[in-house]
């Protein structure tokens, strides 16, 4: 197999390179893992990431209670519209520079030597924390499916209302979650189509079943009611003390928690061919794919809703299953939610390989503690399989927080989406400002529409990360409190007090930026192989 060092060894020509491995050495890093994926697997690792047939009905219930079916729609579909902008810019630094990991490389080519390695730094730990943040956010989405499709089943149990068992439930799908990420490449291709396969099954039933059922029941919601009905149901307390401008505002978090995760492309860098091309076409073609077949789709849940005050007074897990119950009865409401169990735990997995790259490639380059131990590869499936029991190890604990707080949820998700907006803005403003001169754009290039995108897309990462700290709920108490905030403040200490540590501790004394993994003698020797043409460097 392409990249398959050993098998090259063997033969006796260590410096034989394809295109794509000769990229990644003038990168600096020696081809490690398997190249068996191709544009499919690399579209679909973003586009499950997002995953709006789950990613819809997760805060579903949220959203009718921050503005209601109006916000719904308006907001979903400007955050598409703004994250697709996004998407662009990122996929021509992606094009230029395809690594494993790549947020935190970008920013260090793009940062130069004076600025390189700080920007490398804190982008890489903002990057992995915010993966870090997403896997147990997203499966704790799926659990709440699963646990809802059992208190229909089973109304007077009174374990499903526990926190712990909610973690449990948690931890044992991150788990599964794991699995195609640790087995080998193969089981990964047919991971991808499995997942591909979910979701289309269910964006089905969305637009043939619901309208069905619909019709046979109560009926259509009017244009009114889905376009011009709004709802402020963050006040808690007898004063109002939010705004329905504030409320609406709050409600953003609906589509940003879906439309991001763009770089799980970038993350498949160093296994797919032809990964200067397709890494960046995966990047964009996803997004725009997620962002035009959800608005038809979200249009058709809202017009079928039955009984929008029975949504906001469920008590499930997610109140999308009320919404299922009214529209389906309670035996389709079970078969959608464990439909969406399924299909969410298979967005986790997408989600878990992106946490889990990142986490080798920045190990690869000494940033983590215990780097030399999580940045080690199976020898026979080349799967980094140290870094996954890592991810899996922070989820668990990570996923605690919703013992003991009604807002826990929602606070990850935030958190998570923050955390990861604010690792894309890194390098989107270095390749603007310290790197204007020294990046050099790839085959595929935004041309003059690069700076236009730029300011769009930090203008908008930089409005999202404030209104996702605000509270959601009031009045504040120690239960509604979002702890997004101090989530953040956790990741801002840890980052910038790990750079400036005294006594030879902080990266600023040892942090020169990523490490090479071949020498510069090695690619100047080097040959390489274009199909059946052997060209000398």
């Amino acid at each position: 197999m392409a990249g398959d060092s050993e098998s090259i060894q063997e033969a006796g020509a260590k410096n034989i390179f394809t295109q794509d491995e000769y990229k990644l050495a003038q990168l600096g890093y020696k081809q490690e893992f398997f190249r068996g994926l191709g544009l499919f697997e690399n579209w679909a690792a973003t586009f499950t990431s997002m995953n709006f047939a789950s990613g819809i009905p997760v805060l579903f219930g949220f959203v009718m209670y921050t503005g209601g079916p109006t916000a719904a729609f308006a907001n979903w579909t400007m955050i598409g519209g703004l994250s697709f902008v996004v998407s662009l810019s990122m996929a021509e630094i992606a094009a230029a520079l395809p690594t494993a990991g790549g947020i935190y490389y970008w920013s260090y080519r793009l940062g130069g030597p004076k600025w390189g390695p700080f920007l490398s730094w804190m982008t890489g730990w903002w990057n992995w924390a915010g993966w870090i943040c997403v896997v147990p956010g997203v499966q704790q989405g799926s659990t709440n499916f699963l646990i809802s499709a059992l208190e229909i089943q089973y109304p007077d149990t009174e374990v499903l209302a526990k926190g712990w068992f909610a973690w449990l439930l948690t931890s044992i799908g991150m788990f599964f979650a794991m699995a195609p990420n640790v087995i080998n490449q193969k089981v990964l291709q047919w991971y991808f189509r499995f997942a591909i396969v979910i979701f289309h099954v269910l964006v089905v039933m969305y637009w043939i079943w619901f309208p069905i059922k619909a019709a046979q029941t109560g009926g259509f919601q009017s244009g009114s009611g889905v376009f011009k009905h709004f709802y402020n149901g963050i006040n808690l307390g007898e004063e109002k003390q939010a705004s329905d401008a504030y409320c609406w505002i709050i409600s953003i978090l609906f589509g940003a928690w879906v439309f991001y995760g763009y770089d799980a492309s970038v993350h498949l860098a160093e296994e797919t061919h032809e990964a200067s091309e397709i890494v960046a076409k995966g990047m964009w073609m996803s997004t725009l794919s997620a962002w035009v077949m959800s608005v038809p789709t979200l249009i058709i849940i809202l017009f079928c809703i039955q009984d929008f005050d029975g949504i906001i007074a469920g008590t499930y897990a997610n109140n999308w299953a009320a919404y299922l119950v009214q529209l389906l009865g309670p035996n389709g409401a079970v078969a959608i939610l464990s439909l969406l169990w399924v299909d969410s735990t298979c967005a986790t997995a997408s989600c878990f390989m992106s946490a889990q790259r990142v986490t080798y490639a920045i190990s690869r380059d000494g940033i983590l503690p215990g780097s030399k131990y999580f940045r080690r590869l199976s020898k026979k499936s080349h799967m980094p399989i140290h870094a996954a029991w890592l991810v899996l190890g922070m989820s668990v604990v990570i996923t605690t927080a919703v013992i003991g707080s009604v807002v826990a949820f929602s606070a990850i998700t935030a958190a998570a989406t923050i955390a990861t907006n604010v690792s894309y803005l890194f390098p989107i403003l270095a390749r603007h400002t310290v790197g204007r001169h020294s990046f050099e754009p790839a085959k595929w290039n935004l041309g003059r529409y690069t700076i236009p995108c730029a300011i769009i897309s930090g203008l908008y990462i930089s409005f999202l990360c404030v209104v996702l700290l605000l509270p959601q709920l009031y009045p504040v108490t120690g239960e509604t409190l979002n702890y997004a905030p101090i989530m953040i403040g956790g990741i801002s200490l840890v980052s910038l007090v790990g750079w400036v540590a005294p006594f030879g501790y902080g990266g600023r004394h040892w942090f020169t930026g990523p490490q090479r993994t071949i020498s510069e003698e090695d690619v100047a020797a080097g040959v390489v192989i274009e199909g059946e043409v052997v060209r000398k460097v």
